[in-house]
């Protein structure tokens, strides 16, 4: 033991010594209150008698505990014991050392047991325990809208991960559940590291299946309103770029992308937009686990430049087509019932008018405009309508004359071949393939020899004017315009927003 130690134990000693002698014989004892005083001129008071040895020895027990915790305390202070180690009893002042055993082995409090807890955390609730799900922020979410002809295998497989799809379907729940996919329904995954996490199908808005990944392969169940689907709204101020500033306000990079597809009539986004545009835009937000996994389709956007606002909200034709229209626009919610030419591709090689015949070399008025393109191109009805005539006619070769509206008829001609079982009286709809480029007929080359006549006059396909047809049916209008005044009263929302934020900013030095 070294120096310091030695002259540490000779303080407590001192210490122990102080505190646990009695004390003095000679201390005074304060008289009863009820004692009266007797006061007599020219007589010193008595002095009380000094105090009997007894009285110390009748300290009260709240004198000894408070020697005791002193006692305690200056022995923690030197470091010697603990402070533990020992306190005072109302058994005649015994000290007892709390390091000896007070139980004995078979008190209950002596018993200790190690508690078999699992090495996974679970959740659990009425009683039954349940894995934890893989973490929904990890790795890249993606989304597939179901075809009539997809099955789980298809599906996986455009995904690369074919050999996940085998071990999913080795389990015969799962295979059961996602054996019959429904079209049009939704089905996200999970890849984490090239692997699948989680697979949710939706089936519907309410009812999902969801697959997850554990240590002994997959396992899956129906969840009912475990996937949110709402309408996100975000707006911010141009400050940089529509990329860099949507980016900063939360929006995916295919919402940023759908927005130029959006205002593609309205705002040239590579050399259109501005310090200080305004965008605000409603998209469509799948959250799961509390989280945004994937973000859809655009639903209704506004573009304020300060002078000028843009609104586009989307709406699907009930023949399929799906737009982006003004919502009080009601001239754009009409459309030529005609396209100009009939092919996808291909340039102009000849136009309407006089001109010199490339076979006879005789100066003719040409009651059409040839379109040049490879043998075998599709060729396109240019509007609604039905078949009047269709085979093989003169100079035309094979040739298919349709009638529309108003009194108006459309030529193909030197087709190398039909479309497959289209017949006389047949009805055909804008679009659809009628036959093939070719060179029958009266050709110097593979083109469609293409007329438009009014009563039966030849007139320019290039220049005349077209008939107007409503794009929508007024059931239709009806309930796009139901849907276009909800959407526009939030845009408003979101400009009053993207403004209030653009002012606090200037405020504040942003």
């Amino acid at each position: 033991m070294d120096h310091k130690s030695g002259s540490a134990k000779t303080s407590s000693s001192k210490l122990l010594d102080s505190l646990l002698k009695p004390a003095p014989v000679n201390a005074r004892v304060k008289p009863a209150k009820n004692r009266v005083e007797h006061k007599t001129e020219n007589r010193a008071e008595p002095k009380a008698p000094p105090a009997s040895p007894s009285l110390s020895a009748k300290k009260p027990l709240r004198y000894l505990a408070t020697r005791s915790l002193l006692l305690a305390c200056g022995l923690a202070t030197l470091g010697n014991v603990p402070v533990y180690s020992m306190i005072s009893s109302t058994e005649d002042g015994k000290l007892i050392h709390l390091t000896e055993p007070l139980l004995d082995s078979a008190s209950p409090a002596q018993v200790v047991k190690d508690l078999n807890l699992p090495a996974v955390a679970v959740e659990s609730f009425s009683g039954y325990a349940i894995d934890i799900l893989p973490d929904a922020t990890q790795g890249n979410w993606s989304a597939h809208t179901v075809e009539t002809d997809d099955t789980l295998e298809s599906i996986l497989g455009r995904l690369e991960l074919t050999k996940t799809s085998q071990k999913l379907l080795e389990n015969t729940t799962i295979k059961q559940a996602l054996g019959n996919l429904k079209a049009d329904a939704r089905l996200f995954t999970q890849v984490v590291d090239d692997s699948l996490q989680q697979l949710i199908y939706a089936k519907n808005k309410t009812d999902v299946y969801i697959v997850s990944v554990t240590d002994d392969g997959y396992v899956g169940k129906w969840e009912t309103g475990a996937l949110e689907t709402r309408n996100a709204k975000i707006a911010f101020t141009v400050k940089h770029s529509i990329q860099k500033d949507g980016k900063t306000a939360g929006l995916s990079n295919s919402v940023i992308r759908q927005l130029s597809q959006v205002f593609q009539k309205d705002v040239d986004f590579k050399k259109g937009v501005k310090v200080g545009h305004k965008v605000g835009v409603i998209f469509e937000d799948f959250r799961y686990q509390g989280e945004s996994i994937y973000t859809d389709k655009v639903l209704a956007a506004e573009y304020d430049t300060g002078k000028k606002s843009y609104q586009r909200v989307r709406f699907t034709l009930a023949e399929g087509r799906t737009d982006y229209f003004r919502p009080d626009g009601d001239t754009e919610l009409k459309r030529a019932a005609f396209d100009r030419k009939p092919l996808a591709d291909g340039r102009m090689s000849s136009g309407f008018g006089m001109r010199r015949h490339p076979v006879f070399g005789l100066r003719k008025n040409h009651a059409g405009t040839d379109f040049a393109a490879p043998r075998g191109t599709p060729i396109y009805a240019t509007a609604d309508g039905s078949v009047k005539s269709i085979g093989r006619q003169g100079g035309y070769g094979n040739v298919i004359e349709l009638s529309h509206i108003n009194g108006i008829t459309t030529l193909y001609g030197h087709m190398s071949a039909f479309k497959d079982d289209l017949k006389s009286g047949q009805k055909v709809k804008r679009g659809d393939v009628i036959g093939y480029v070719g060179s029958t007929g009266t050709s110097t080359g593979n083109h469609v020899h293409y007329e438009f006549r009014v009563s039966g006059e030849p007139q320019n396909p290039m220049a005349v004017e077209l008939p107007q047809v409503g794009i929508m049916t007024a059931e239709e209008m009806q309930t796009f315009k139901s849907i276009a005044t909800a959407m526009v009263r939030d845009l408003t929302d979101l400009r009053k927003l993207a403004s209030a934020d653009q002012a606090d900013r200037q405020q504040n030095g942003g």
